[in-house]
């Protein structure tokens, strides 16, 4: 019998949290399936709600643990982080952020990458895409040969509808052996979610995966938007 290669997988999110929002069912089933997998952060995440640098190193910090602690829970161990400036992006060169991602791609030598919609409303969500799909021009050997894009709640569903920006899934995994795993792992972000009917909530997340698993015929999955294959 052939044996499943192992791939490598490279998630690129701008915020802590973002990551198991979009795919943490989908890590944690690579984890499972033997496949190496390391995550990315780009922003901070808190830069834009605090005034007061100390508070916002002070709040910076417990957000990264809670990523490492998440990431635990879903059984990555590698967990980069570059904290650009939280929703501030913009005022960063895309080049300087391309080269932070081209960095990562050519230590990891990563065949999959995970990373944001292009039609978010969150700007680093934005940035961050493009940086990505700038990083992984598809030049002669280059590992990357798929790119997937995620969908975060509060933020894919409230950019302003149009054929440019609208989600449209075209690729799907089944996480239904995972869905108390991504729970466990979005628990450590308590402080970034809401009470439901908020977007982002424990309740809504859970209702999109069963949605997005009904679509597909099986009880829960998670939804992307396949930017790239390349059969090799």
């Amino acid at each position: 019998m052939k044996m499943r290669r192992t791939n490598k997988v490279l998630v690129v999110a701008a915020h802590a949290d973002d990551e198991v929002l979009g795919c943490g069912g989908t890590i944690s089933r690579h984890v499972d399936d033997g496949d190496q997998v390391a995550i990315l952060f780009l922003a901070d995440g808190e830069g834009s709600r605090f005034d007061v640098t100390e508070q916002h190193e002070k709040e910076n910090s417990f957000r990264e643990l809670s990523a490492r602690t998440a990431s635990k829970v879903l059984g990555v161990n590698d967990v980069f982080f570059e904290r650009f400036p939280d929703n501030r992006m913009d005022s960063i060169d895309l080049l300087d952020v391309v080269k932070k991602i081209e960095y990562y791609i050519e230590s990891i030598s990563p065949d999959t990458v995970y990373t944001h919609h292009y039609g978010d409303l969150n700007l680093d969500h934005r940035l961050t895409h493009q940086a990505v799909m700038t990083a992984c021009r598809p030049q002669p050997n280059f590992s990357v040969s798929s790119i997937l894009c995620f969908e975060v709640q509060s933020s894919t569903e409230w950019q302003t509808p149009s054929q440019n920006t609208y989600f449209i899934p075209n690729w799907f995994v089944n996480i239904t052996n995972y869905v108390k795993t991504k729970h466990k792992a979005l628990s450590q972000y308590a402080n970034e979610m809401h009470k439901f009917p908020h977007a982002r909530s424990f309740e809504t997340v859970e209702c999109l995966n069963k949605w997005r698993g009904s679509s597909v015929g099986v009880d829960a999955a998670e939804a992307f938007f396949l930017a790239r294959h390349i059969l090799k």
